[in-house]
């Protein structure tokens, strides 16, 4: 199982291909996505099906809500409280 810190940097680097502009210091985690405008209903679900085929994750429809995504922190949640249910 991969450690916190592996998957922040995993998920910020997949993140940064889509927003080049996001931060590279600690801030990444808590910058919320929906500030930029490329982080559109596209990115949005092409980052969920990465998450789901990276790390082994299943996101069942009733949790494929915004507020669970809208940063890179709550994503590494996510995948964290479910990577080894």
């Amino acid at each position: 199982m991969a450690t916190r810190q592996e998957v922040i940097d995993a998920v910020a680097a997949r993140i940064r291909q889509i927003l080049p502009g996001l931060e590279t210091d600690s801030s990444v985690e808590k910058r919320d996505l929906r500030d930029f405008a490329e982080f559109d209903s596209l990115s949005i679900l092409e980052s969920l099906v990465w998450l789901e085929n990276e790390f082994s994750v299943k996101i069942p429809d009733e949790e494929l809500i915004i507020e669970n995504f809208s940063t890179v922190g709550k994503m590494v949640d996510y995948v964290l409280l479910h990577q080894s249910a």
